[in-house]
């Protein structure tokens, strides 16, 4: 889900571009990793998921992540096996910025610079309008500080936040 998130950040014309995501991945060493919390409601249950996304590989190419996630609803916890993830460096856009500016957020009792986005993709067969805010900062690996996720039929915003990280 998050690099669905991040993905909604590519902006520009229909050739492919340089892939936003990619480059907040690409600018770590092999080893950094980031711990999320993503909260959601599912007919009216309150899901929330921690993951842990370590970089593996960095490539002119391409990045490879692994992800380790950890679903927990009511007083259960589900581990999910280890995921594989590919993001290339050039991608197709993905949707059209509403607002972008430069705030300051505190994340995980530090305070961070990060550059804030509001990003509309339209609808289509295959997926809904989605409208993101999304806090993006180089101090974190794959750069996602903070993010809101609203897409039509859905009552409550998915919101994802780092807890912790390390950026070797």
């Amino acid at each position: 889900m998050k690099s669905v998130v991040v993905a909604l950040l590519l902006l520009g014309s229909v050739q492919e571009q340089d892939n936003p995501e990619y480059q907040h991945w690409a600018n770590c060493k092999a080893g950094s990793w980031v711990k999320n919390r993503m909260v959601m409601e599912n007919q009216g249950k309150k899901i929330e998921y921690e993951s842990v996304t370590r970089l593996t590989e960095v490539t002119g190419e391409k990045v490879v992540l692994e992800i380790l996630t950890r679903m927990k609803k009511d007083d259960r916890a589900i581990d999910q096996p280890p995921k594989r993830h590919e993001i290339k460096a050039k991608t197709p856009p993905q949707g059209k910025t509403i607002v972008e500016k430069d705030e300051e957020l505190t994340i995980a009792g530090k305070p961070l610079k990060c550059r804030y986005y509001e990003i509309e993709t339209e609808a289509t067969a295959k997926a809904p309008k989605v409208n993101l805010k999304a806090w993006m900062t180089k101090d974190i690996p794959g750069g996602v500080a903070k993010s809101e996720v609203f897409s039509e039929g859905m009552t409550v915003p998915i919101r994802t936040i780092a807890l912790e990280w390390q950026k070797d």
